[in-house]
């Protein structure tokens, strides 16, 4: 069965919208020009009081086998969006003291989910972001490394980025880049070592929250149900970027960006669509007792471009309300056919999850 999304927002949202996508364009802008230095690795919390939430995150979406892929995802404070938000884990004195992080791999039991406080579990500087004993980010653009420890699963990468970031949002409240670079490193797990080297995407985030003003946490959420974002491996050293959000019962945001590390200008592409293909046949449960049926096959694109993924890797809880994952894809790019590898982060809350009446099931550590 396919399903998709309504392409079209209610009337009622549109002026807001267009006064995002005037900062989209703001920052697609400002990716043709050298990184200004202007974001580093400090929270929210380090930084002015308009901020409510921050985050981190790696991207390595073509491994060689078991792993395929390489996650980082760190999501500190609280959104206030339905889509990224467990408000019983946020302290209810303070809801910005919090981090949800994630490393994982497609490897057997590489995964490590976590619920931390920033001022206990965390060390911060400009150059130095460091998340309990999962994961340590340290440098200063252009030169970054990452250290990760989950489960079976110890990585080291050494990143070195162009000089040109991809802004994605830059606006006076919101502002979310993605430096891409060349890497090497190694994973070690389970006593066998993979040395890895290819293109990834390193990001860092900050935004305002709510709860700046609240102080507290609070169930009521801003109704983002639809969280698509991938990073598609293309050859040349190019990547395909694709993010779909959805709320109010339908699509308030499609963006395509094809980016390279040759000095090419990032491309923006036009529309864009994202179908799910065919999903699981059995149901997953979260770390909190709520049932899904994952997408298993799924297509996205816009004029000139098209990818059909294939999960081949488990689906980590790991993102908000969704999942992480890595898969095959096939790809046609400008008459450009091929197989790649690509990395997911998926959140469907359109359908209320269903709780198996009687299941304990235990929280991942």
């Amino acid at each position: 069965m396919t399903t998709e999304y309504p392409s079209r927002p209610p009337r009622y949202l549109r002026p807001a919208l267009a006064v995002a996508r005037h900062y989209t364009d703001a920052a697609h802008r400002a990716s043709h020009e050298p990184f200004d230095h202007s974001l580093d690795l400090l929270p929210h919390t380090a930084l002015s009081r308009r901020y409510g939430w921050s985050h981190h995150g790696l991207m390595l979406p073509n491994l060689p086998d078991p792993h395929r892929y390489l996650s980082l995802m760190v999501m500190s404070g609280t959104t206030g969006l339905q889509a990224f938000d467990f408000p019983h884990e946020a302290a209810p004195d303070d809801p910005q003291d919090i981090i949800v992080a994630s490393a994982s791999s497609g490897a057997d039991n590489a995964y490590a989910r976590r619920v931390m406080s920033i001022d206990r579990d965390g060390r911060f500087a400009p150059d130095l972001a460091e998340f309990g004993s999962l994961a340590r980010i340290t440098g200063t653009h252009p030169d970054f490394e990452i250290r990760l420890h989950a489960g079976d699963l110890d990585a080291r990468v050494s990143m070195t980025c162009r000089p040109e970031a991809t802004w994605f949002v830059r606006s006076p409240v919101w502002r979310h880049i993605g430096h891409v670079g060349r890497y090497e490193g190694e994973v070690v797990h389970q006593g066998v070592t993979t040395k890895i080297s290819g293109v990834g995407n390193l990001e860092y985030a900050r935004s305002v929250s709510p709860y700046v003003v609240l102080r507290r946490a609070s169930r009521r959420q801003l109704p983002l149900q639809w969280f698509s974002y991938h990073v598609v491996d293309v050859p040349g050293e190019r990547q395909i970027l694709f993010t779909q959000l959805g709320a109010f019962g339908a699509i308030v945001e499609t963006n395509v960006i094809l980016r390279s590390m040759d000095g090419t200008p990032d491309r923006k592409l036009q529309g864009g669509h994202h179908r799910i293909l065919e999903t699981d046949d059995d149901p997953v449960v979260d770390a909190y007792g709520n049932e899904r049926h994952l997408p298993r096959v799924f297509e996205f694109g816009c004029a000139g471009m098209s990818v059909v993924g294939t999960y081949d890797c488990p689906q980590r809880f790991a993102i908000g309300r969704g999942y992480i994952s890595g898969y095959s894809a096939q790809v046609r790019l400008d008459g450009e056919e091929f197989t790649t590898r690509g990395y997911s982060e998926h959140i469907d809350e359109r359908v209320p999850p269903h709780r198996s009446p009687g299941r304990r099931v235990a929280p991942i550590r």
